[in-house]
């Protein structure tokens, strides 16, 4: 904290200081020989008390645990502490990474019994694969956002799942053989991920994609054409449903032709699409109707938009999913609609790392190639009769 002497109040309570500018306790503690500082979330004093209590716990935890590590009889559970703890401490990272790298954590907790007890020695190669089998059979319960339930196709067992957390794992060994418990990571030979193949949708052609948005549409009410809309502009500019989001009218460049996204996976994301024609129509209706609003104070269902939102609805995954039954389409998902984006890009010619710079791909169309490079029916067709015999 980088706050003058006077911001702080303190207590008679050690560890227990409040800001003097908001109202807000914080605990203050010393790990590893650096400060640091737990904002507890209330300015009530009993409850920072309680509070104070919980974090001054797991401050504990961690020392025994770095403790444990230093002398060479850290357990995985002490090694899981310690890696949890510089998750936290990372800087640079986007809040969304932060949640998912705690999740592979405990999705090895939760499918691997009495794991925080084993050694790592324990977290052999052989022990990880067996594990690795397991789940992949039985899944590890995880549900993506916006599930109702488990099913045989959606219980966590993806290939890319899995791999996400023999990462963590692999992580967690490191911490072992930087302090000289392990002398070498067994994980980091290859033959211990899945062979993870992306899905590929069956996407419908432009034209139908035209329908399932009328079909949104045609839903009545605001709702309806803001979710419609929502998903029309997930199509025109292959923008992730978490960048999608995001964009405000600064973001719009109608002289340049630009839209400006501010990438949502790294920073060499951000980057700017031009405006395809399908994508400057919207857009162009959209400030129309935004400005409307604007001058004449409209809301929609007594609660208004933030002024510089260019989407007023942040998913449309219902909406999408019954415009979709009733044209008798394989259900589609938001991301569909940005693959759909890079296959229609592809099919009208433009070359493969140009839609990569378009998505936000920094590896110049690997990924393309190997994910969205399927060409639809109807395409291979019109391709295959310019080839002479």
């Amino acid at each position: 904290m980088n706050e003058s002497r006077q911001t702080w109040e303190t207590t008679r309570e050690p560890n227990l200081l409040r800001n003097m500018a908001s109202g807000r306790y914080y605990g203050r503690f010393t790990l590893a020989g650096k400060q640091k500082w737990v904002n507890l979330e209330t300015e009530v004093w009993t409850v920072a008390k309680i509070r104070l209590a919980d974090e001054r716990a797991k401050i504990e935890r961690l020392r025994q645990s770095a403790a444990h590590v230093v002398s060479g009889d850290a357990t995985m559970g002490a090694l899981v502490h310690l890696h949890q703890q510089r998750i936290e401490d990372r800087v640079g990272i986007r809040p969304e990474t932060r949640r998912r790298l705690r999740e592979e954590v405990q999705a090895i907790l939760k499918t691997w019994p009495g794991f925080e007890h084993l050694t790592p020695r324990q977290v052999s190669r052989q022990a990880v694969i067996e594990w690795r089998n397991r789940i992949s059979r039985d899944g590890t319960g995880h549900l993506p956002p916006g599930a109702k339930g488990a099913t045989p196709r959606n219980n966590g067992s993806s290939a890319s799942l899995i791999n996400k957390c023999i990462d963590a794992l692999c992580r967690l060994l490191d911490i072992a053989v930087e302090q000289g418990q392990l002398g070498g990571n067994p994980l980091r030979l290859r033959g211990i991920k899945l062979k993870s193949t992306p899905r590929k949708p069956n996407l419908p052609e432009s034209a139908k994609l035209t329908e399932i948005f009328n079909e949104i549409e045609s839903g009545g009410g605001r709702l309806s054409r803001d979710a419609a809309d929502f998903c029309r502009f997930l199509a025109y500019t292959g923008c992730r449903l978490s960048e999608a989001r995001g964009v405000t009218w600064a973001d719009v460049d109608f002289n340049r032709g630009f839209l400006r996204v501010r990438g949502s996976k790294t920073e060499s994301a951000d980057r700017e699409v031009p405006l395809i024609p399908a994508a400057r129509t919207l857009l162009e209706r959209l400030q129309a109707a935004h400005e409307k609003i604007a001058q004449t104070a409209e809301t929609a269902l007594g609660c208004p938009a933030p002024p510089d939102k260019v989407l007023r609805v942040g998913e449309a995954a219902k909406s999408l999913t019954r415009a979709c039954e009733a044209h008798g389409v394989e259900r589609l998902t938001h991301h569909d609609l940005r693959d759909a984006f890079a296959t229609i890009a592809i099919e009208s010619g433009v070359d493969i790392p140009t839609v990569a710079a378009w998505l936000g791909h920094a590896d110049g169309g690997a990924l393309l190639m190997r994910v969205y490079a399927h060409h639809r029916r109807a395409h291979s067709v019109s391709q295959a009769a310019k080839v002479k015999i």
